[in-house]
């Protein structure tokens, strides 16, 4: 730890008036963070001040966690997690899609954005419907986004709290660097910590869980999840990469709405960072097994999304229940592609080229061209 960090440690025990973190496994990410912010935001004091607010907002709910479980014993988590099913691949390629349309079986458990926000106290079933955290009207509709109130959202707002996430919407790019050669053993217990809480008076067990990240951190997630099931989307990288960019830059101007960017470099930094996951996937998988794995395409779930859940049900040996699939049929009819407006980008306005993705991507299209 450093002066910068204790800074930062004593802001959120004095907001919270608790002073225990949790286990240890944070503290090493938190201190990369803190480091990230003076060597790529310091001659930005509102970009310091907007991410070291961010920071503190995860150490009040890392406390408020611990709090939580002091007041409750582990007996009121005990329950673990159930055989999750894990939807992951690069951004862009049709996890939130594939997220959305399995989450309609209520035989999975799958996190909410309103709860992860704020994860004390724990949601109730019986009660959750007028839970004070839950938004009430509805979610603006977004070209780049599915997006509902009670709908998933991915685990990286878990990581967040264990300061194992990528840390991209930050535009802290020494950070970023480090996380990617990190060790990320330590995030996966307090992974399941937070899931062991939010299911604990809000069954079922069997979680949906899904993060872009998890191409980076396969080894760790395997090891940790050894009953987990992996479903890996695909999309073409010359949609991927442009499509990625762009939202990355809406994203990290939601958080810091005075960020400016150099299209070439910050381009070929999003390419460099998406490419790095899929090789490490690529890798992680072969090690981990191939028997855990099944693949979608985008395209192929765009036109019959029915029939790739029963794929991925066959793989996991999961029950499709008739009422689950018509819902997932009329969510296929609903989501259509296109149906939220067309979400435009190119290449060109990030400095990169078709040519140019498609060169860097060679082994990724030859393992898996047949879903492109």
């Amino acid at each position: 730890m450093n002066a910068a960090v204790d800074v930062l440690l004593d802001r959120a025990c004095g907001r919270a008036g608790l002073s225990d973190f949790g286990p240890d496994g944070w503290q090493e990410g938190l201190t990369h963070l803190v480091g990230a912010i003076d060597t790529d935001a310091g001659d930005d004091a509102d970009a310091v001040q907007r991410v070291e607010a961010i920071v503190v907002d995860r150490l009040v709910n890392r406390l408020r966690i611990e709090q939580w479980y002091a007041d409750h014993g582990a007996e009121a988590a005990a329950h673990s997690v159930e055989g999750p099913l894990v939807i992951l691949g690069t951004g862009r390629s049709g996890t939130t899609a594939t997220h959305y349309l399995l989450a309609v079986d209520p035989q999975f458990r799958y996190l909410r954005k309103w709860e992860i926000a704020d994860p004390v106290p724990a949601p109730d079933l019986a009660t959750e419907h007028r839970d004070p955290r839950r938004p009430s009207a509805p979610m603006q509709a977004n070209v780049q986004h599915i997006a509902t109130v009670d709908g998933p959202t991915e685990d990286r707002k878990i990581h967040e709290l264990s300061f194992h996430d990528d840390g991209v919407p930050l535009a802290l790019a020494s950070y970023t660097a480090w996380w990617r050669d990190a060790d990320h053993a330590a995030a996966f217990p307090y992974h399941e910590r937070i899931l062991r809480l939010l299911h604990s008076r809000r069954p079922p067990y069997r979680w949906l869980l899904k993060s872009p990240d998890y191409v980076y951190n396969l080894p760790w997630l395997g090891a940790y999840y050894p009953d987990a099931r992996f479903v890996m989307t695909h999309r073409d990288p010359v949609k991927v990469i442009p499509s990625a960019c762009s939202v990355i830059a809406e994203h990290t101007r939601q958080r810091l709405p005075d960020w400016t960017f150099d299209p070439d470099e910050f381009g070929h930094d999003v390419l460099v960072h998406l490419l790095s996951g899929m090789t490490r996937a690529i890798a992680a998988r072969e090690a981990i097994g191939e028997h855990r794995f099944i693949d979608v395409g985008q395209l192929q779930l765009q036109g019959d999304p029915v029939g790739v859940a029963e794929q991925i049900y066959d793989f996991a040996g999961l029950d499709l229940s008739d009422d689950a699939r018509a819902a997932m049929a009329q969510w296929g009819t609903d989501n259509r592609a296109g149906s939220r407006g067309q979400h435009q980008y190119s290449a060109e306005e990030f400095g990169l080229t078709d040519a140019g993705i498609r060169d860097a991507f060679v082994e990724y299209f030859d393992r898996y061209g047949k879903y492109l």
